[in-house]
């Protein structure tokens, strides 16, 4: 639904148009150029070949999800961990007797996260670079 609307208001800004979000009653004939411009075009290539819908979907899948779930939690743990943090922890031989640790122990998990996301994302690109393998 985002992809229909942001491209359709892209084509209506871009050729002069309304955009889809403006009210009016009924549809005009640049809103319905519009949606053609953004629906047509993927059609035509998911009726001519269907395979090549399921390749993308796949590929997308598996680089988004890797990256989104994978990759950028451990990074945003280990950015967290390397700033200062909010956790007081109590240490009878510092001065005051608490000092500001980590919320978690030990960065070996977000690393080790982050190296397999990073394997899966790299073994999906040479999958995609090399299909003949």
């Amino acid at each position: 639904v985002g992809f229909v609307v942001a491209l359709t208001d892209f084509f209506a800004d871009f050729l002069g148009g309304e955009d889809s979000s403006s009210t009016g009653p009924g549809f005009s004939l640049a809103k319905l150029r519009d949606f053609a411009l953004t629906l047509v075009p993927p059609v035509l290539v998911a009726v001519w070949d269907p395979s090549l819908f399921f390749q993308a979907i796949d590929q997308a899948g598996a680089f988004g999800v890797s990256t989104l779930f994978g990759l950028l939690p451990a990074l945003m743990v280990l950015s967290q961990r390397s700033n200062e943090s909010p956790v007081l922890t109590r240490n009878p031989e510092f001065l005051g007797g608490y000092k500001r640790g980590p919320i978690l122990p030990g960065p070996l998990l977000p690393l080790l996260v982050a190296a397999v996301a990073l394997w899966v994302v790299g073994d999906n690109a040479l999958e995609l670079l090399q299909p003949g393998l």
